[in-house]
């Protein structure tokens, strides 16, 4: 008789009844691998950690591995490095060096610097002219009372090639200025106005308005004296290029070392209306000192016209419109000196002008500064501006 489950020794059933799998055999026991950090499960959601006010808004704390942040970004301190050079509140162009890092010892560097800068630029140019005259005209060199006679009347005694001579040579205030700025850490191009560059456009506006009242001068006084005499020099066609092309650069190089640099280096201190008067008091009596004017009508035209050229930087925020007053006044001033003599062109002793002669002048000049204001109310150039702000926000968020 068949057993009805058979078994054999070692005790494991030979058959499963139907529909049944026979179970796996258990493998043999393993101890667990120890696994890295990095490999262990998913992190768990943590919401971001509650920060100070202070921390807010500067760098966002990176997501962990396999999870990305959704919730709102928190931020860590960033501190620049140093502060900025330019404005972090509104500023007018005479203000422009009250900044973060402005010192008090970069006051007299700046001047220095831009001084020296230009003393050594304005010998470089002059010698050669000095030079040239002597030869042309013929003047015993190694005899040191005729050569010092010369050099004595060179003021007097003016001469086309001192006459381009003096004008590259001021013109040289413009790269000098520049350097004085760099000094408080900015870039030359704030120099020219807030928004940091020459306004090309703003400048040709004002020079075409304040065309109209210099040239209805020049016509009431043809009308009232008669035309001069003029005559063709052999210095005409040389002398009508230097006006052309120097003359504005000479002007320009004035507002940029006056009206641009001396004006914002004693207006760095003070409201805007304090800055304004310090700045253009000190730096038009230096544009009145430069001309050595002895007579006290033309040293009163001087100092008017500087004072004037410091009111259109500040109301217009840069300094276009004082270029564009300069150029006109110097240009239509010296239209006639190609076909005249003008070697007593630069004689200012004293009774040298009358009233009746800087009289005019001053009414051209507060006709010109009524353009301005006209245009500054109509086209509201940017006279005002804060750039160190917006360059702390960037570096902050950077």
């Amino acid at each position: 008789m068949t057993d009805p489950n058979p078994t054999p020794q070692s005790g494991t059933p030979l058959w499963q009844p139907s529909g049944t799998t026979p179970a796996p055999a258990p493998l043999p026991y393993q101890s667990p691998v120890a696994q890295p950090p990095y490999q262990q499960g998913p992190v768990p959601y943590q919401p971001p950690m509650q920060q100070p006010p202070y921390q807010q808004g500067l760098a966002p704390y990176p997501p962990a591995d396999g999870w990305q942040q959704s919730a709102p970004v928190a931020f860590r301190p960033i501190v620049p490095s140093k502060p900025t050079p330019l404005p972090v509140e509104p500023k007018r162009h005479s203000q422009f060096l009250q900044t973060p890092r402005r010192r008090w010892w970069k006051l007299p560097i700046a001047l220095v610097v831009a001084g020296v800068a230009w003393l050594i630029g304005s010998t470089i140019v002059s010698v050669p002219a000095v030079i040239y005259d002597i030869l042309n005209q013929k003047i015993d060199y190694t005899d040191p009372v005729a050569l010092q006679a010369y050099l004595n009347g060179v003021q007097q005694h003016i001469t086309p090639a001192l006459f381009f001579a003096n004008n590259v040579s001021i013109a040289l205030m413009i790269p000098c200025a520049w350097l004085g700025l760099i000094i408080y850490g900015q870039r030359p191009r704030w120099l020219s106005s807030v928004v940091g560059g020459l306004r090309w456009g703003w400048l040709f506006r004002i020079l075409g308005l304040i065309l109209i009242p210099y040239i209805a001068l020049e016509a009431l006084t043809v009308a009232l004296g008669g035309v001069p005499q003029l005559t063709w020099k052999p210095y005409s066609l040389f002398m009508i290029f230097v006006i052309l092309l120097t003359t504005p650069l000479q002007c320009a190089g004035e507002e940029y070392g006056l009206r641009g640099l001396v004006n914002r280096l004693f207006g760095s201190y003070g409201s805007s209306r304090v800055s304004f008067w310090i700045g253009g008091v000190v730096s038009s009596l230096a544009f009145m000192w430069l001309h050595a004017a002895q007579d006290m009508y033309l040293n009163a035209f001087y100092f008017s016209f500087g004072m004037i050229s410091c009111w259109m930087a500040w109301r217009t925020g840069g300094l276009e419109a004082g270029i564009a007053l300069h150029v006109v006044n110097n240009v239509l001033s010296m239209a006639v000196l190609p076909f005249s003599d003008f070697s007593r062109l630069f004689d200012r002793q004293a009774g040298s002008a009358g009233v009746m002669d800087v009289f005019p002048l001053v009414i051209v000049l507060l006709a010109s500064m009524g353009l301005v204001e006209w245009q500054v109310r109509r086209r509201k150039p940017v006279a005002v501006a804060a750039p160190g702000a917006a360059d702390g926000q960037r570096l902050a968020l950077s």
